[in-house]
């Protein structure tokens, strides 16, 4: 089985991002592809640059071997090219993009000017289509198949034997998502009907979950916080009338308007922090993930225990794995790397690191891969940080102390152990001891891959 995960314009990055993080943590089903890729104009989106920034050092260090031709990190990511994939080109506008020059003054050249303004066919979209999913709509159905190398990459991996489950993700309320979302699946499955029987789309229709307040925008075509809802009812009224759409749907939304702090109409300034309607929204493609190919339709609610507060009992999975995972971050951000740049300046001695000799003795720490891993868990931590912190909602799912520092360091070191707010015994300390105990292994196989995994086995209770 291979994975598909699509994102379209800058709400999907954010599922993105959290699929990411959930797909290093080992949250999806193990020792399948995932393959990401990316739809949106707004090529410079900060948002979206974010997730590339991670996937990209994913990519860098995600073949770390624990020996024995077995992989620490269980997936492996590729992304489809380009990447993200731009329907629209540089500078250009809808005029351009219809070839409106080619209709002027004839009758389809009438009905488009009737359907469309005059500034909705002469703002460039560079930053997506600002909220006016109409826009989206017709250049998607024009340049997707034009210009898109999906189509081909998936048949491509028809054609190795696997079966395929495709998931988009985006948000009905916008632009880029909102047009994008029925487009693309509809392109996908007639362009994909001869293998029908060995392909599943699903998608997560994303509702409001967040409002801005524009500064400084005079005249400009963008986004408006007050469309979001009759946006939204619009959109279910379309998606009630067209049921064969996706095989499985998935619907995630807020009823508090999570206050975006920056506003901007797009570009690297679109920068929002990460929200846990966008973890959820990445559960739910874990879950479409999970399931058989072609399994049968069933409806299923998700509620919370308590109305203003996220805790694990309200997510549906364990939080088991991810824990460890986030404790393995946290050990290695607070206690490995400190470790490692005292060594690698001569600040410190490696006699003192029994973990270090048995491990790293004669390994280049200061090589790309290690280097990768070094950002990747820091922006683990950052997103993480962001999750936790979301303003309106008590989120609790990692101890907000743990992030009392930026960058991430533990203030008090007492407070590891109960990280997700568990009292256990398993301290910095012991984790150190745990690295540094005798134990049965292959002493010729060494390497960071081998130590990552020693140090995320040590973080177990």
């Amino acid at each position: 089985m291979s994975f598909y995960f699509i994102s379209i314009g800058g709400t999907g990055a954010k599922v993105m991002e959290s699929l990411t993080h959930l797909c290093i943590a080992g949250i999806l089903p193990e020792n399948e592809r995932l393959f990401i890729s990316a739809i949106d104009p707004d090529v410079g989106n900060g948002n979206l640059e974010r997730t590339s920034t991670a996937l990209n050092n994913f990519a860098v260090f995600q073949h770390f071997s624990v020996g024995n031709d077995d992989l620490l990190f269980k997936n492996k990511i590729s992304i489809v090219r380009p990447f993200p994939f731009n329907p629209t080109g540089h500078d250009k506008t809808l005029d351009d993009l219809t070839e409106f020059y080619q209709h002027n003054n004839s009758p389809v050249g009438k009905l488009y000017e009737a359907l469309y303004t005059k500034k909705e066919r002469e703002t460039t979209l560079n930053e997506g289509f600002r909220g006016h999913p109409s826009i989206g709509a017709a250049v998607l159905a024009k340049k997707f198949e034009e210009g898109s190398k999906l189509t081909a990459q998936i048949e491509k991996t028809i054609g190795e034997g696997d079966n395929v489950k495709i998931f988009l993700a985006g948000s009905v309320f916008g632009g880029t998502g909102a047009a994008g979302l029925p487009t693309i699946a509809r392109l996908l499955k007639n362009n994909l009907a001869d293998y029908a029987d060995r392909i599943s789309i699903g998608g997560i229709l994303i509702l409001p979950y967040f409002s801005f307040t524009p500064t400084e925008i005079k005249d400009e075509l963008f986004a408006r916080s007050e469309n979001f809802l009759p946006n939204t009812k619009a959109a279910l009224k379309y998606y009630s009338e067209r049921e064969n759409l996706f095989d499985a749907t998935y619907f995630i939304g807020d009823s508090v308007m999570t206050a975006v702090k920056e506003f901007s109409v797009g570009s690297a300034n679109q920068r929002n922090e990460a929200h846990v309607v966008e973890l959820y929204a990445a559960l739910a493609a874990a879950d479409f993930y999970s399931r058989p190919i072609k399994s049968p339709k069933i409806f299923k609610y998700i509620c919370r225990h308590e109305q203003n507060r996220f805790s694990w009992s309200d997510f549906p999975m364990s939080g088991e794995k991810f824990v460890q995972f986030a404790r393995f971050i946290f050990a290695y951000v607070h206690l490995i790397k400190p470790v490692l740049a005292d060594l690698v300046s001569g600040n410190a001695k490696a006699y003192k690191y029994p973990w270090f000799v048995d491990f790293l003795d004669g390994i280049d720490v200061t090589a790309p891969e290690v280097v990768n891993f070094n950002f990747y868990a820091e922006a683990f931590v950052a997103w993480l940080n962001q999750i936790e912190n979301l303003e309106g909602r008590e989120v609790f799912l990692i101890n907000p102390a743990m992030f009392e520092a930026n960058p991430a360091r533990i203030v008090d070191k007492k407070i590891f152990s109960a990280l997700d707010g568990n009292k256990t015994n398993l301290t910095l300390h012991e984790i150190f001891y745990r690295l540094s105990e005798p134990f049965n292994f292959d002493s010729t196989v060494k390497g960071f891959g081998k130590f990552l995994r020693r140090l995320y086995d040590s973080c177990k209770i």
